[in-house]
């Protein structure tokens, strides 16, 4: 006994020096990616931002966009980084306990002068802050309708208007067209952009139980219904301006529960997208015009029940993912909150980060996540990446003019 050797503490060095080895080279990879991104160079592209629906510090309807900028390293006329709580229009919460805000409106005498100095634009949000989100707990009897600040305005018409003319290009999303806009703006901007908002949004809802879907949805549906709500599984809820609620719950009028984007082939190669993708977000349903191509539809994947449902108030299974014009000027609309996304703002420092993005989403097919690295991401670079290389042969063919 006395001449046996414990073995224990000779195992476990080599056992502690292979997890520091890996320690050690994970944060080399890492402080690699980021001086990769560090000495990258930097990308001119001065791009007017608009975002009215910000109730909150995080601005997180257009934090997807500025990870996009920010990794792909687009700057600003000045060579600065894009700052995701300053270099944007639209509201600016300073201090919502104190019911303190600011915005920044592009004004009449501003529309030409900007618009021939950006090289695009990103309405990312339109809908607007309203009383229940900004001044939540402080005065429960307002009613939800009543507006902050939101929607387009003339002013923002003119600017779209002026973008077209000169042909800029213009990316567009979810809530351009609602009920948050005026109707003489609104259709002013469908003539203008060849779309037509039809009346609807939609959402899917991993839960139709009463106690996990908004309390007016379902109160809203019970007065239309008898009072009825027997929705229990997951599905789609379709909700009209006018106040129309209709539900697609799995067990009966859904084969699938989630909305799928089909992707044209072409335009997935283009983007390097996905032909088929689900997506769990706020969606509305809109219809383009025959100046317009729809590259990629959304999918309701109903039975003969859901198919009645929908037959019955004139909607279709598959309508309009996303809409694109590239010929005199190049526009894209996505009928989706596409920037709406779980984003960790601090990846967009290491180069190559996407070459492990499965680490930061899940496989199931609800995951905003999921959306955001493998659609979103490659989506909107490649209209980045375009617009770029537009705009750089423009000046070498000024130049050689």
């Amino acid at each position: 006994m006395c001449g046996q050797i414990n073995r224990a503490p000779l195992m476990k060095r080599p056992v502690t020096k292979t997890i520091l080895a890996i320690v050690g080279v994970a944060l080399l990879a890492v402080l690699t990616a980021f001086v990769i991104w560090l000495v990258k160079p930097s990308k001119t592209l001065d791009i007017y931002i608009l975002d009215k629906t910000v109730p909150t510090e995080e601005r997180t309807e257009h934090q997807s966009l500025h990870w996009v900028l920010t990794h792909q390293k687009y700057v600003q006329q000045d060579q600065s980084l894009y700052q995701l709580k300053e270099d944007y229009y639209g509201f600016f919460p300073i201090n919502p306990q104190q019911q303190q805000f600011d915005f920044k409106s592009i004004s009449l005498r501003e529309v030409e002068s900007v618009s021939s100095a950006m090289d695009m634009a990103y309405y990312a949000d339109t809908y607007g802050v309203y009383y229940n989100d900004w001044y939540t707990g402080e005065s429960p009897e307002l009613n939800d309708k009543q507006k902050v600040y939101g929607g387009l305005n003339q002013n923002d018409y003119l600017m779209l208007k002026a973008l077209k003319e000169k042909g800029k290009t213009i990316v567009s999303e979810f809530v351009l067209l609602d009920k948050s806009t005026s109707n003489l703006v609104r259709r002013k901007t469908e003539d203008l952009l060849g779309i037509e908002w039809a009346g609807w949004i939609g959402r899917y809802f991993p839960s139709l139980d009463s106690s996990a879907c908004p309390n007016w949805i379902v109160n809203r549906y019970q007065s239309q219904n008898q009072g009825q709500w027997s929705f229990a599984g997951p599905g789609v809820i379709l909700i009209h301006k006018y106040g129309k609620i209709l539900v697609l719950d799995a067990e009966q009028a859904l084969k699938e529960p989630l909305p799928v984007i089909e992707t044209q082939p072409a335009f997935a190669r283009r983007f390097n997208l996905p032909d088929q993708i689900t997506y769990s977000g706020w969606f509305d349903l809109t219809t383009a015009d025959t100046t317009n191509r729809v590259p990629a539809h959304f999918h309701l994947k109903t039975t003969p029940r859901g198919d009645s449902l929908l037959n019955s108030h004139r909607i279709g299974p598959r309508f309009p993912a996303v809409v694109s014009h590239n010929s005199s000027y190049s526009f894209y609309y996505f009928a989706g909150d596409f920037s709406q996304n779980p984003v960790r703002p601090h990846t967009c420092y290491f180069q190559g980060i996407r070459l492990v993005d499965f680490l930061f989403y899940s496989s199931e097919p609800h995951s905003k996540a999921r959306f955001f690295w493998t659609y979103y991401i490659p989506l909107v670079q490649g209209i980045l990446d375009e617009t770029y290389q537009q705009k750089a042969t423009e000046g070498t063919g000024k130049k050689s003019g």
